[in-house]
């Protein structure tokens, strides 16, 4: 809302944007890029998150793509001296309940501001916005699906993840539904390839490891070095990280390793994340210094991904890391744990051919050894076959930055949008 002092006349804002994303960093990453493109387009946006969510990402965005129209609205939960656990619901879901009231409340105050509302929100909140319908006149919403369009489609008609059985089958249905997912990440992509999205982390210990990273990346060879990462939600038994370490060491090749806990989600306020430091063997940092380097803070993951040093990505295939892998032309080592991250490995493995499996996902439970760790690496990093993969990739990441270029499809679609919500 705009007031002018001349005359104290109060001006509404033509559309306001609320962005409501479940708050866990896959989910909300992907809404906050969207809300930096609409902001660019000069409107409004108020994104409604926890507070240590919102303090996090409020460093991103300073002096960043459509940083002076974006705003941040806290959420807080209401703390209760005893909880009704006799409702057999996981704490999580009581959690997330207790958010509908405090975003229905901000909507409502944003309505108020503006001669429209237009609310983007993550698929798994739409419980959430279900009412806002009923207490707003002046009010749209959209759903945002923060999963691949390959995953959902799966997920709507199979019951089951695919199996290694199944694979010819799959790969001929998929490759005639879906021959190039131009479009599979437009807005997101677009801004991938803006430099100012990067996180401007001001943590002196976290700007300490992305020097460090950035310096032994400048002193390797072009496509020699694996960066390994399995996201924020993925914690390995002590045994899986010793076999990940003597996989890497037996392979001989280059690597980047960040080696951290979960995010822990818990019932209250705040996603913390458990401090506890895993071990690794003694004397590994050392017998692969000069060669391997392991990250235990945050990691700038598109950096090290478009570094020409870079050759390989070793990944839970969470649909941000996959799309963040094709942008910059990397191929993958497809390590899915769980959620959709099968269906991301099978769409990269076996339709887009851009990444080799490290296991079949059928012996998901079994302990991944170091030899077939060693095997994966060294098929992505140094075969004729690895090699292949990495010039797929770099082609399908021209075709996806072409596609994000003025004029394109995935331009145009989002283009139609913002005009959409603005009319």
């Amino acid at each position: 809302m705009a007031t002018n002092s001349s005359d104290n006349v109060v001006h509404l804002d033509e559309v306001i944007v609320a962005m409501v994303p479940f708050p866990d960093f896959s989910h909300l990453n992907q809404l906050f890029v969207l809300a930096r493109f609409i902001a660019s387009h000069n409107i409004p946006v108020y994104f409604l998150c926890l507070a240590d969510h919102n303090q996090d990402l409020k460093l991103c965005v300073q002096g960043g793509l459509g940083s002076s129209n974006i705003h941040f609205r806290d959420l807080f939960v209401p703390r209760e001296e005893s909880e009704d656990a006799g409702d057999g619901l996981p704490p999580i879901v009581t959690f997330m309940k207790k958010l509908i009231e405090p975003i229905q409340r901000i909507c409502l105050e944003l309505a108020t501001n503006a001669k429209r509302l237009v609310i983007i929100h993550d698929s798994i909140k739409r419980n959430h916005i279900g009412d806002v319908h009923s207490l707003i006149s002046n009010v749209e919403s959209h759903m945002f699906h923060c999963i691949s369009a390959f995953a959902r489609y799966f997920l709507l008609l199979h019951s089951n993840i695919i199996d290694d059985d199944d694979h010819e089958t799959m790969i001929q249905q998929m490759q005639d539904e879906f021959p190039l997912l131009e479009s599979c990440g437009g807005p997101y992509v677009a801004v991938l390839l803006r430099k100012e999205h990067e996180l401007n982390l001001n943590s002196g210990e976290i700007v300490n490891s992305c020097r460090e990273v950035e310096e032994f990346l400048d002193k390797q060879d072009v496509n020699s070095v694996i960066f390994v990462s399995f996201g924020t939600t993925t914690t390995f038994s002590q045994e899986q990280v010793n076999e990940i370490a003597l996989g890497f060491e037996q392979s001989n090749h280059k690597f980047i390793w960040v080696l951290r806990e979960a995010d822990k989600k818990m019932e209250t306020e705040k996603f913390e994340e458990k401090d506890g430091k895993i071990e690794l063997q003694k004397g590994f940092e050392e017998r692969v210094e000069g060669r391997g380097m392991v990250v235990r803070n945050w990691a700038p993951q598109l950096e090290i991904l478009g570094h020409s040093s870079t050759g390989g990505f070793l990944s839970h295939c969470g649909w941000n890391s996959c799309l963040e892998s094709i942008s910059m032309g990397v191929p993958l080592a497809a390590w899915p744990i769980n959620h959709d991250q099968p269906f991301n490995a099978f769409f990269v493995t076996n339709l887009l051919k851009i990444g080799t499996p490290v296991r079949s996902w059928a012996r998901r439970e079994e302990l991944v050894t170091a030899s077939t760790i060693e095997k994966a690496v060294k098929t992505l990093m140094g075969t004729t076959e690895g090699e292949e993969m990495r010039q797929r990739a770099a082609e399908l990441s021209n075709k996806v930055k072409s596609s994000v270029s003025r004029g394109r499809p995935a331009r145009k679609e989002m283009e139609y949008f913002i005009s959409r919500i603005i009319k």
